[in-house]
């Protein structure tokens, strides 16, 4: 990455992961981002309650937001970025968040009823392909998303399900002085295009891209989004438009 000047302290990229809370499905991502020498991936603990308070205050022990940093993350980690931005507003230099909501994408307990064979105990293909991915996605990516989720137990699985359904506006705060980029996908079947939309209204001076993907867009598309990734660190950086 090329820079204007010569910055005090270059960021350290911290990338929180979506609902199943680890850090393995980034590597392809990570590879092909210019601050990946870098980058820390998160993976959640399963060991305290998987509310966003509770996973909030984890990370504020296990990181040190005390120096410059940029927060990546993906779906159910977006409270949690917006969070960490709002309360550390001169060390977090960017967010990005890919397949984002700023309230529950899931309005009411029916609407669950689609979904409940991706949170079974072990969800066949055929629900991850469907939700999270898409035809296109190979059967090796497939067989690895799958993987990561059955070795995720069941009950931290509704816990953060759970905190999801309880989101409240004041998790999601506005970050406007943030540089901000949103990575929407047009084929999510999981966030909704009005939950997106929603989070676009939330933070109306974010840089928005939409991709064609599935909502696992780290993992299907992971060379277009870590483009997109450098040329808005890039920008940021140098403090251009």
């Amino acid at each position: 990455m090329t820079t204007a000047g010569e910055p005090l302290t270059a960021p350290t990229a911290i990338l929180l992961p979506g609902l199943h809370g680890s850090d393995v499905l980034y590597g392809d991502l990570v590879s092909q981002l210019d601050i990946a020498s870098s980058a820390q991936c998160i993976s959640y603990p399963e060991d305290i309650e998987q509310s966003y308070s509770e996973l909030y205050t984890w990370l504020t022990i296990q990181v040190d937001f005390s120096s410059p940093k940029v927060i990546i993350a993906e779906s159910f980690s977006t409270p949690l970025a917006l969070q960490i931005a709002a309360n550390f507003p001169d060390q977090i230099k960017a967010v990005i968040i890919a397949g984002g909501f700023c309230s529950t994408p899931i309005s009411s307990a029916v609407a669950l009823l689609p979904l409940r064979p991706l949170f079974m105990l072990k969800p066949p293909l055929m629900a991850i392909q469907h939700f999270l991915l898409d035809r296109e996605s190979d059967e090796k990516l497939l067989k690895k998303v799958q993987s990561v989720i059955h070795r995720v137990p069941t009950h931290i699985l509704n816990q953060r399900i759970r905190s999801i359904l309880a989101l409240d506006p004041a998790d999601t705060p506005s970050i406007n002085d943030t540089p901000t980029l949103l990575l929407q996908a047009q084929n999510d079947k999981l966030v909704r295009w009005e939950v997106q939309n929603q989070l676009e209204n939330h933070l109306p001076h974010a840089e928005v891209h939409w991709l064609d993907s599935p909502h696992l867009l780290f993992q299907s598309h992971p060379k277009q989004a870590a483009n997109l990734i450098n040329r808005f660190l890039e920008k940021v950086v140098n403090n251009t438009d």
